[in-house]
C-alpha cells in the first residue's frame, strides 16, 4: 500500500547567510493510512516547519514530499488548495474558529468552499457537532464556549470533508489538564475508527496517546519509535 505520506531528504532554511537559521536538515519519513503520529520536539526544532510542508501550507527547499504518491512540488496553486480543502482537515492550538460566528457556521466553512450546497452542509456539520458532544452548542459562538468546546468545534470543522488525514498542531497547548485528557481521547476514538493523525507537540505526556512518536532536534529526526503502552482512559463521550 503507498503510504498517504512520504518525505525524503527534505530541507527547510529561513533567512540569508550569515543569518540564516535551517529548520529542516535531511528529514525523511513516511506515515500509513490509519497511523496516529505524534511529532514531538522542543520549540525551534523544525517540527511545525515540517508540519506546514506536510499540510501543503508551505514547500520545502530541497528534497521530495509525495502525497498519496504525487509530488506536491509539481502541483499548481489551485491543485495544492484542493488538497487542503478535500483531503487535509487541520487543527490548531488557538483554534482559528470566526469570533461571531456560531459553532454550526464555523464547521460548515471548508463545505462552502468546496461548493456544497446549502441543506448538506447543515446536516454534515450538526453530524460532526454531535459527533464531538456539541450538539446543544450549535448556535453558541467562541466567545460563548470554553477552551476545550472551541477545540471539538476545530475537530468537526476538520472533520467535516472526511479528509484522507488530520494535522493537529499543539491541539491541546491551549487548554487545560482536564479539557486537554477529553481532546486526546477524542483523537484516539478517531484514530479507533480509522482515521490517519498527525500531531505536534512539544509534551510528552500528550504524545503518549498515539500510537507512534517521531522526536525532533535540530531539524533531523532523532528518534522513531512505536509506542506500544499507548494509554487508553475512560471516557463518556462517544465519538
Amino acid at each position: 500500500m503507498t503510504p498517504i505520506i512520504s518525505a525524503k531528504n527534505l530541507a527547510k532554511s529561513y533567512g540569508e547567510p550569515p543569518n540564516q537559521t535551517t529548520a529542516l536538515n535531511d528529514l525523511s519519513l513516511t506515515i500509513k493510512k490509519g497511523e496516529f503520529t505524534a511529532i514531538i520536539g522542543p520549540s525551534g526544532s523544525g517540527k511545525s516547519t515540517l508540519m506546514h510542508i506536510l499540510g501543503c501550507l508551505d514547500k520545502q527547499d530541497q528534497g521530495q514530499y509525495l502525497f498519496e504518491g504525487k509530488d506536491v512540488s509539481s502541483l499548481s496553486e489551485n491543485d495544492l488548495a484542493k488538497i487542503r480543502n478535500q483531503k487535509i482537515g487541520f487543527v490548531f492550538q488557538f483554534f482559528n474558529l470566526l469570533p461571531r460566528t456560531s459553532s454550526l457556521k464555523n464547521v460548515q466553512m471548508p463545505l462552502l468552499y468546496a461548493g456544497i450546497d446549502k441543506k448538506k452542509r447543515g446536516e454534515q456539520a450538526i453530524a460532526q457537532l454531535t459527533a464531538v458532544g456539541l450538539a446543544d452548542k450549535l448556535n453558541s459562538t467562541p466567545a460563548q464556549l470554553s477552551g476545550g468546546q472551541q477545540q471539538r468545534v476545530a475537530i468537526a470543522r476538520a472533520l467535516v470533508n472526511n479528509p484522507l488525514v488530520i494535522f493537529a498542531d499543539e491541539p491541546t497547548g491551549n487548554l487545560d489538564t482536564k479539557s486537554s485528557s477529553e481532546i486526546m481521547e477524542i483523537f484516539k476514538k478517531l484514530n479507533d475508527r480509522g482515521h490517519t493523525i498527525v500531531m505536534i507537540t512539544h509534551e510528552r505526556d500528550i504524545a503518549s496517546h498515539t500510537s507512534r512518536i517521531i522526536t525532533i532536534r535540530d531539524g533531523r529526526i532523532i528518534q522513531d519509535e512505536k509506542n506500544v503502552k499507548t494509554k487508553r482512559t475512560i471516557s463518556k463521550l462517544d465519538v
